[in-house]
């Protein structure tokens, strides 16, 4: 630790977000660091002279009470200032804490703080680039800190010393080859970082450094050192275990296993899929073990054949779960060593070759200075380059795009790089592994690839499989945006501001005759003014269309009906400009890199790289130019075409999208005849068939074998459904007066369960107009209101959110209704606000509707029903997620008696006491039923 500098860490608790709009500081501590080690703390409340919001009482423990006896800031600026003085400052999130310091401190007559400081969240995204999350709760159980009181000055600046010694000594760690580049780049931080590398390449100067057997230095840069995979041959004296005693001995392995009837069904299920080669669908509910009864047969069935089994997931979540979960505890039981590997686009892997040019940039850009040490730091930890390890800010990825693996030519500055290339390992790593995890995503990616990674006649094991159509048409499907565009054009430049225009200049300036560039910017110029114009046209042609619509995002279907307008035309007619000068551009490039291309054999690694990077911008804009001719002038039959923005801001955010509307023949064509598939979830079934799942992915009568697997919870003992009677009817009111009702039963409850309510929306509408409704009344004031869309967070965020409040009530919609897993008494009530029907003006649903009626089905019961009772299942299958879990579901949506088809949504849970009561019966069932303390 750097031993001739002081720190002082200093943390604020203050009674609101800012100084300029009245926040004030009303706890504040220090913490001084000498010698890398803490050797003094100071701690005092202040008395803030404002009021104490209920939040922030609820969040700190700290109440009017607390402070009221309290000195002013102007009483304790004296000995704050000598605390600060010839120190460097510390804070986690340093601008929060030294603008409030600053502010009292001008306040008080005192001079502001002007001296160095560092920032904790800068330093540790650094040093830590693939966390999960950078604030000081969890960093600190990330390296098991005491942090005994979060949210309380004194605690939170003893935790953020701690922590800043632990990074400050991982810095040091580092080789100096990497501490170098991160101090040429550190000039662009926001804090002072600088000052740190300095002072620790300073000290390794002064030593032969030793290596690290773990690191590798090549071409000036640091990198893991990668273990080789071992080439794998097939074992046939392998079998799986008959007999069920024979499988539970393996199972028994594994501590606090228990002996589930469910799991061992299914393994015999899995294990007959591998012995016959047919297709399976398989429903395992909730508590089965399903990861592990497929994993464990696949496991066998890999050894004995010699080739991978894959699995594919839809969420990343679940990937983390199968590798760093299941596969451990398979690594316990078995016998043999269990390999894993992770498969994924090029896209998601490093280029080391355009990521060591970018180094060599001078860097002006905040976001893309911190990516860049970021990613210096991680490829010392990194053995995949995966770059969905990395935690990254909106432009960080942004920079990703620059610099991740975008086509398979092997140039010599990629040659320079193959030994190295984290794209070739993946492919060698998973051709050697029992198991291969990828994503839906991927898997249907690379069924219509030209050279498939997969070979033919593989065993897939889709799980999520409820989501298998919809990432199949969201991966066959195209977009068309002003800003991919504006993004691609970008990359041109022009002849002076170095990017790709300036570096064939360069290059034609050295080996042949210089052709000027006029006519590339002129080209470009006229695109990028028509592409503007012609957007402006599309945008008022939409917000037409679209005007009897309320929410500013809104989707729009591009039919036959709509391209018989009148606006439509004018359409036509800009997109035929557009298409026309885009060609003109594709043309003006292809002159100017020809000459360059045929002399490539001559050029260095770098300039070969600029030259491939054009000849991929003509491949994208060629691509670009074939989807705007497609969308526009000869639409797919078998397509739903549509537009989809925000009013708020179209230029930005309109986009033309299409989709297959049946995607389950070309699931057919190009994954069931030609590999083994076995799908399994939660839930598959309506209405206890296997029929619409098995139409959606293009399987046949008799092609495939089925099982159902009840979950073993005891759901009758361990539930209960309340139907409110005292509600409006979903068709006899409004949004309004709906929203209204939902919130007066969300505020009653809170109180009667302590929070731990989880509300599912089907509408961001009716959400946003509960959510203000409980704000608006503040008897909810000392509650974590955490809400989808808007509350900042991905919905892994907003779930770890809800389960560190003690009173916390989680609104969402979309993915929440199954991208969840809150076990235990952290969510003990469930509101169902809506049945969960797709909308039927969304332009995917209108286009099936309208397929299946020339087909002579009734759109409803053959697709909106059945997809609504499955978005019910795993809606209601959030809330018993262990065999202890109690809880309570409300059903608003009166339609589950009302309706003919209400019963199919009760009928397609575990059976579950429904109960009808009024508002102070549901109350009164609460209090009941829950368990009193979290």
């Amino acid at each position: 630790m750097i031993n001739d500098v002081r720190f002082t860490v200093a943390d604020f608790e203050t009674t609101g977000h800012s100084h300029a709009s009245g926040g004030r500081i009303m706890q504040a501590a220090f913490v001084t660091i000498e010698e890398g080690r803490i050797q003094g703390q100071y701690n005092t409340y202040l008395n803030p002279d404002a009021p104490i919001p209920p939040f922030i009482q609820e969040l700190t423990g700290i109440d009017e009470k607390t402070v009221q006896q309290a000195p002013f800031f102007k009483d304790e600026a004296g000995q704050f200032l000598k605390w600060l003085a010839d120190s460097v400052f510390v804070a986690h999130n340093v601008s929060f804490d030294l603008t409030f310091l600053n502010g009292e401190l001008e306040a008080s007559g005192h001079p502001p703080f002007t001296g160095l400081f560092i920032d904790t969240v800068e330093l540790a995204k650094i040093v830590l680039p693939a966390s999960d999350s950078y604030k000081l709760g969890d960093l600190s159980d990330q390296f098991g800190l005491s942090h005994r009181q979060k949210h309380r000055a004194d605690s939170d600046a003893y935790a953020t010393a701690e922590l800043f010694i632990q990074l400050v000594e991982r810095l040091e760690a580092l080789p100096l080859v990497t501490i170098e580049q991160l101090l040429k780049l550190s000039s662009g931080l926001k804090s002072d970082i600088h000052m740190l590398l300095s002072r620790i390449a300073a000290e390794k100067k002064k030593r032969v450094e030793m290596l690290s057997d773990q690191w590798t230095v090549y071409r000036g840069l640091a990198l893991r050192t990668k273990k080789q995979p071992e080439k794998r041959t097939a074992d046939r004296s392998i079998s799986f275990p008959e007999k069920e005693e024979e499988k539970w001995v393996l199972l028994s392995g594994v501590p606090g296993m228990e002996r589930r009837h469910g799991q061992m069904q299914m393994m015999n299920a899995v294990q007959r899929f591998f012995e016959k080669g047919q297709h399976t669908v398989i429903e395992a509910g909730t508590g089965t073990g399903k990861s592990l009864a497929y994993l464990l047969p696949a496991i066998y069935e890999s050894q004995r054949s010699g080739r991978p089994v894959v699995v594919s997931t839809y969420t990343v979540l679940l990937q983390h779960q199968l590798l760093e979960r299941e596969l451990t505890k398979l690594q316990m039981m078995l016998p043999f060593d269990v390999k894993a590997a992770v498969l994924k686009g090029k896209r998601h892997y490093l280029d080391l070759s355009r990521f060591v040019r970018s180094l060599r940039e001078k860097e002006r850009n905040y976001d893309r200075t911190m990516t860049k040490m970021q990613m210096l730091v991680w490829l010392l930890e990194t053995e995949t380059g995966d770059g969905d390890e990395l935690n990254l800010s909106s432009g960080g990825a942004l920079f990703w795009k620059e610099v991740c693996q975008a086509d398979d030519y092997m140039n010599k500055a990629k040659q320079a790089w193959r030994k190295h290339d984290f794209a070739r390992y993946a492919k060698e790593v998973a051709a050697s592994a029992d198991i291969i995890v990828t994503n839906h995503s991927f898997l249907i990616a690379d069924m219509k690839a030209e050279k498939p990674l997969l070979l033919p006649e593989s065993y897939i094991i889709i799980d999520e499989a409820h989501r298998f159509e919809k990432a199949a048409r969201e991966r066959l499907g195209q977009e068309l945006s002003l800003a991919h565009l504006k993004f691609l054009l970008g990359k041109m430049g022009s002849a002076e501001d170095r990017r790709l225009l300036y570096h064939l200049n360069r290059i034609e300036s050295k080996r042949l005759a210089e052709r000027p560039s006029e006519k590339v910017m002129a080209a470009t110029a006229a695109v990028l003014t028509e592409a503007e114009e012609w957007f402006g046209v599309l945008s008022a042609f939409f917000e037409r269309q679209t005007s009897r619509m309320s929410h500013s995002k809104r989707q729009q279907a591009i039919t036959e009906e709509s391209r018989n307008t009148a606006g439509w035309q004018q359409i036509e007619y800009g997109a035929e400009r557009l298409y026309n000068l885009l060609s003109r551009l594709i043309e003006a490039v292809s002159e100017k890199i020809t000459p360059i291309t045929d002399i490539r054999k001559q050029l260095s690694a770098r300039d070969e790289l600029y030259v491939d990077d054009m000849l991929l911008f003509l491949k994208r804009c060629r691509g670009w130019n074939e989807r705007l001719f497609e969308l526009i002038f000869r639409p797919d039959e078998e397509e739903v075409i549509w537009m989809e923005g925000d009013v708020r801001s179209l230029a930005n955010t309109l986009t033309i999208r299409t989709q297959p509307v049946q995607p389950g023949s070309l699931i057919q064509d190009y994954l069931l005849e030609r590999h083994h598939v076995l799908f399994t979830s939660a839930t598959l079934t309506v209405e206890q068939s296997f029929r619409f799942f098995a139409g959606e992915m293009g399987l046949t009568p008799h092609q495939y074998s089925e099982y159902v697997i009840p979950s073993p919870f005891d759901y009758a003992n361990h539930c209960r459904i309340v139907i409110p009677n005292d509600v409006p009817e979903v068709k006899e009111t409004d949004n309004g007066s709906y929203a209204q009702a939902v919130a007066d039963y969300i505020i009653a409850a809170a109180e009667t369960a302590g929070g731990r309510m989880l509300v599912l929306f089907t509408s961001f509408d009716i959400l946003k107009k509960t959510h203000d409704f409980i704000r608006e009344t503040e008897l909810l004031a000392e509650y974590a209101i955490i809400a989808q869309g808007i509350t900042n967070g991905s919905v892994a965020r907003l779930a770890k959110n809800f389960r560190q409040y003690d009173k916390a009530i989680l609104l969402g919609t979309g993915a929440l209704w199954e991208g969840i897993d809150i076990p235990g008494e952290d969510l003990s009530v469930l509101f169902i606000v809506r049945l969960p029907f797709a909308p039927p003006d969304d332009p995917f649903i209108a286009a099936r509707s309208g397929q299946l009626k020339k087909e002579g089905e009734n759109p409803f019961s053959a697709y909106s029903l059945p997809q609504a009772i499955i978005r019910f299942r795993q809606g209601f299958g959030r809330l018993i997620r262990t065999e202890s879990d109690r809880g309570v579901a409300i059903l608003f949506d009166r339609r589950v008696l009302s309706s003919r088809y209400g019963k199919a949504f009760l009928e397609s849970i575990p059976d579950v006491p429904v109960k009808e009561l009024d508002i102070a019966g549901t109350m009164e069932l609460i209090e009941k039923w829950l368990p009193r303390e979290k």
